[in-house]
């Protein structure tokens, strides 16, 4: 095949054995934590293996999805001394977890064509590489510190390589320059198109665990398992629909379960083909699909995900989302035109009816769960469009970037029994202010026109918009939300009671037209609360503690909560 990627990793043992002042004139001796190594080691036999595999079946996909993850561990990642893009952090054990995943299908995909043997030897090396990563932990991590220096770190253990110049590496211990090498690597491997990113880095698209957004406008595949107050435990099962990052073509998604408060079935079928072709232009691709559904519907997965609100209400008798039942059909088009940037258009035929509170159980009690609103039944059809783009590093620990999502439904005009417009926009950017704090803002704003339904108004209030008041307690058919979060990351107090947690305080701010009784945007009208709290696993498991600053007759009582989701 190419240049041999086993060089790659030996430059970076041998980079890694040079601690504070390592140049092409100059090297001193170090000691690179045993834990990496055997990363290091691990992921050397996989990528030889993976030479194989491609070679064999250099013409199928799954050509493309091997020589991909080539490309994020020989170019992208640290374990090479890579770090060829401007990337703040880099975690080392979460990209090769992610990386194992991916492999393992590959896996599957060689069973299926009968090449037991390479599966075989692919699968005893995943052993390898996933007993390495469980002996890294988690406290082995790559950081970026500047232009030209890197940091190995575990955890209270720190090594610093630092090197004057990009363009040169070291390989059979021989310092040289690299940049004619990587015009000929760049040129070879050209015609498969492949990015040097990060897997920290999340695109437009991608999974709700590593990009900001869980919303979907065209369709609504939820959990198998879950509960809340109108379904009580709903079992079933679910399968979601075609990922970017899948080489699949087409698949069969949905979901099928029984829900035992309301003693009744919910489910969902849809299909979904992709046109694209990754080989000519891997960035660019077309999905069209379409799917019938009888289930239970909400417009505030935006503020929690459906994981945390089934433990919230299985554990406290909390719900924070708002329910309705759809039943009827959908069809659309996406079209993921860049990593950047995607669009979609769909129509929507549904048949919208109320539902009411039908449990009230919880393992440890709480106050009862607050009524489900009714909403105005009737028969909806629309047309909804979407635009969504950007680019996320690390969204789950330490995040960086921006991203934008743009959504409308236009339902004047269409034969069913609502005629409105709905517009909404959701902004995101994520900044790192110095190495160790961040910060986190957020503009969430919508308007409609023509005969709204209850259903499709805008609520805002408690967990994921103003905290510190009553969930959804603010009601508007024009709303506005402004949010802003500073963290600092693994702050130097007391070692011993702040290691590896972060700090934050936050402050939120809110307005609805119906709750000031005027279209009219006025400051004076505006809801808002300040808080702090602490979390750990970076911002991932939160305590949050919360003030409001205007006393809407409950004075100025905080609130306290325990959260497994960041807020935004």
């Amino acid at each position: 095949m190419r240049q041999p990627f086993t060089t790659l990793f030996t430059a970076f043992l041998l980079l890694g054995m040079w601690t504070t002042e390592v140049s092409a004139q100059e090297r001193i001796t170090s000691k690179v934590p045993a834990e990496y190594e055997s990363v290091v080691s691990a992921v050397q036999k996989v990528m030889g293996l993976l030479q194989d595999v491609t070679q064999r079946h250099a013409t199928e996909p799954i050509s493309d999805q091997i020589l991909s993850i080539s490309n994020r561990l020989t170019l992208a990642g640290p374990v090479t001394g890579g770090f060829r893009g401007a990337i703040p952090e880099e975690d080392l054990v979460e990209m090769l977890r992610e990386i194992e995943r991916e492999l393992k299908s590959i896996v599957r995909a060689l069973e299926r064509r009968g090449e037991d043997d390479l599966s075989r030897r692919l699968e005893n090396l995943l052993d390898d590489l996933n007993d390495a990563i469980d002996q890294a932990g988690d406290d082995v991590r790559i950081s970026r510190r500047s232009v030209n220096r890197y940091q190995i770190r575990k955890g209270k253990e720190r090594i610093t390589i630092r090197t004057r110049d990009d363009w040169w590496w070291d390989d059979d211990n021989e310092w040289e320059d690299r940049s004619d090498r990587w015009r000929n690597r760049t040129s070879d491997w050209g015609k498969y198109n492949m990015d040097w990113r990060s897997s920290t880095h999340a695109f437009t698209g991608e999974l709700s665990h590593r990009w900001p957004y869980r919303e979907h406008g065209l369709y609504r595949t939820i959990p198998g398992f879950r509960y809340n107050r109108v379904e009580g435990f709903f079992l079933g099962f679910a399968r979601s629909p075609l990922e970017w990052s899948s080489w699949d073509r087409g698949r069969i998604y949905g979901q099928v379960g029984y829900a035992i408060g309301m003693r009744d079935w919910r489910y969902e079928i849809g299909a979904e083909t992709r046109l694209g072709n990754r080989r000519r232009n891997p960035n660019f691709d077309v999905k069209v699909g379409g799917a019938y559904h009888l289930n239970t519907g909400t417009n505030d997965l935006w503020k929690a995900s459906w994981a945390e609100n089934t433990s919230a209400a299985a554990l406290f008798r909390h719900d924070f989302f708002d329910y309705y039942q759809t039943e009827g059909w959908t069809a659309y088009l996406v079209s993921r035109v860049t990593s950047f940037f995607q669009i979609s258009a769909g129509f929507r035929a549904d048949e919208y009816t109320s539902l009411e509170n039908e449990a009230s159980w919880s393992l440890f009690g709480g106050d009862s769960f607050r009524q489900n609103p009714a909403i105005n039944e009737g028969d909806m059809r629309s047309l909804v469009f979407a635009v969504e783009g950007g680019q996320i590093s690390s969204f789950r620990r330490r995040p960086s970037g921006a991203a934008f999502r743009l959504e409308a439904e236009i339902g004047e005009g269409l034969g069913g029994d609502f005629d409105f417009s709905r517009y909404l926009g959701d902004v995101r950017a994520y900044a790192r202010l110095t190495r160790d704090s961040g910060l986190s803002l957020r503009l969430r704003g919508g308007f409609t026109e023509g005969t709204v339904p209850l259903q499709k108004a805008f609520t805002i209030g408690g967990i994921g918009s103003v905290r510190a008041y009553n969930q959804n307690e603010f009601l508007g058919t024009r709303m506005l939300l402004a949010n802003a979060e500073f963290s600092l990351y693994e702050p130097d107090i007391m070692d011993w009671l702040f290691d590896d947690v972060t700090l934050f305080g936050t402050l939120d701010a809110g307005w609805t037209n119906l709750a000031a009784g005027t279209d009219e945007f006025s400051i004076d009208d505006v809801i808002s609360s300040v808080g702090f709290g602490i979390a750990l696993d970076d911002r991932m498991i939160r305590l949050e503690v919360s003030w409001p600053l205007r006393d809407l007759g409950t004075g100025y009582k905080p609130s306290l909560w325990f959260r497994i989701n960041p807020s935004f």
